[in-house]
């Protein structure tokens, strides 16, 4: 019985919990003693301004600091575009000289002339691949340069060497061109 004692702190942590009801915020004693002082100094302060400005101070004080101020009217140089502009030039020119040398003699001195000995197969192939031409075609072109059926007839043709060159000829390929 003696433990369970009204207003001892254990009977009192078992009722409640051990939680207790009132909570001192973290470092609340260390920084008590600097708070209290601080307070009644504050306190202690007088509470009229030891400070008074002269009457009609802000009207004047504009002109008395013009006043003190020594305002030199020096020339000062100016320095227009157009001088810029024409210290800038000759740099300019002598930088398109250069310029113009240098591209001459590295980039245009190539001398690229488009024949046939230039041209690949691989490149004639493919242009003959990619592009077809039609006979209609060719006849526009060529319409002028056409030989007439009457510019053949000084060849003498046999019948018998008509035959021979046929026989000679493989089968097939004039059947698949035929396709």
């Amino acid at each position: 019985m003696e433990n369970e004692i009204k207003h001892s702190e254990n009977f009192i942590k078992n009722k409640v919990g051990k939680k207790p009801f009132f909570d001192v915020p973290t470092d609340y004693f260390d920084t008590i003693e600097f708070d209290v002082s601080a307070k009644i100094t504050e306190d202690n302060f007088d509470k009229t301004t030891a400070f008074k400005v002269p009457k009609d101070y802000f009207k004047n004080l504009e002109q008395e600091i013009l006043a003190n101020i020594n305002i030199d009217k020096k020339s000062t140089k100016v320095i227009t575009f157009r001088e810029r502009l024409f210290k800038v030039i000759p740099y300019a020119a002598a930088a398109s000289i250069a310029l113009f040398i240098s591209l001459n003699s590295f980039v245009f001195n190539i001398n690229n002339e488009l024949n046939f000995e230039n041209i690949s197969d691989a490149e004639i192939e493919y242009w003959l691949n990619e592009n077809t031409i039609n006979t209609s075609e060719i006849i526009t072109i060529l319409e002028d340069e056409i030989l007439d059926e009457t510019a053949f007839s000084f060849a003498n043709l046999n019948d018998k060497s008509i035959e021979d060159y046929i026989n000679s000829i493989d089968n097939t390929s004039l059947l698949n061109e035929l396709n």
